[in-house]
């Protein structure tokens, strides 16, 4: 009788730990930020952008079908993705071009590369890149546009995927005259960012710290190693800042704990 009731809590404990970690895993939720400046333009009040990183599609798990509902009752004017929509370990290219193209029907979609595109096989990435653009998506590796609403403007760049950051990345990318948004991948030189002139970066790559405690917070994260500095939320500098999603997806550690996947939604604001 004794060994029958240790099974049955082993059995319970194990039932509730693997719902834990499903729930964990692919419960996404919305983050809300308003972000204000006197660099943004009168038409641009209101202006809302949902920021997604690091999906690492592999498959389409139930929880692509909550992302495309919750982003699309957010009801942004752009969609910006910072990296990492592919996993190198485990690519689907045609699930994410799937994911992607009606991520476009919702709103415009801005792009950046990650480390695990970097890391494809040159093939593979040049596929993926020419998918993303054949389906709509505006792929911003190394350039800027500007967004006109109204006559005005704002001003948004996209970075390749690089281990280092040099202020002259953004050399000739910069509008000093507009708001300045930045999409990169990797968070750790959120200072730098702001400092060479982005008023607003979006970043992804730490994804939450992969296991958050209270108090101490995100344990781990890329480059950044153990306690990093920044795996999420809005870090500032002065007028600027920058914003780091936990991400949505998993890639090597498959699994999060205290770390919903997260879909970030910001609001511009006038000051």
């Amino acid at each position: 009788m004794k060994r029958k009731s240790a099974i049955c809590i082993c059995a319970c404990v194990a039932a509730a730990a693997a719902a834990y970690l499903t729930f964990e895993n692919e419960a996404v939720t919305v983050t809300n930020y308003e972000f204000s400046s006197e660099k943004i333009a009168e038409s641009f009040d209101g202006f809302k952008i949902c920021h997604l990183s690091d999906i690492h599609v592999k498959t389409l798990p139930r929880s692509y079908s909550s992302i495309i509902k919750k982003v699309s009752a957010e009801r942004p004017d752009i969609i910006a993705v910072t990296g990492d929509l592919v996993d190198s370990r485990d690519s689907n290219v045609s699930a994410a071009m799937s994911l992607m193209e009606t991520l476009c029907s919702v709103a415009p979609v801005y792009y950046v590369t990650g480390n695990h595109e970097e890391r494809l096989p040159t093939e593979e990435y040049l596929e993926t890149i020419s998918s993303l653009s054949q389906i709509g998506v505006k792929v911003l590796d190394g350039r800027a546009e500007k967004i006109t609403r109204e006559g005005e403007e704002i001003n948004i760049i996209g970075l390749f995927d690089s281990q280092y950051f040099s202020p002259e990345s953004l050399s000739g990318l910069v509008d000093d005259s507009l708001f300045n948004l930045l999409l990169i991948h990797r968070p750790q030189y959120a200072e730098s960012y702001a400092s060479a002139g982005a008023d607003l970066a979006l970043c992804g790559h730490a994804h939450g710290g992969q296991i958050r405690l209270p108090i101490l917070g995100g344990v781990i994260a890329p480059d950044q190693y153990f306690f990093p500095e920044y795996y999420e939320g809005i870090h500032r500098f002065g007028d600027r800042a920058t914003i780091i999603s936990r991400g949505l997806g998993n890639s090597l550690v498959p699994f999060r704990i205290n770390n919903r996947p997260e879909i970030v939604s910001i609001t511009l604001r006038v000051t």
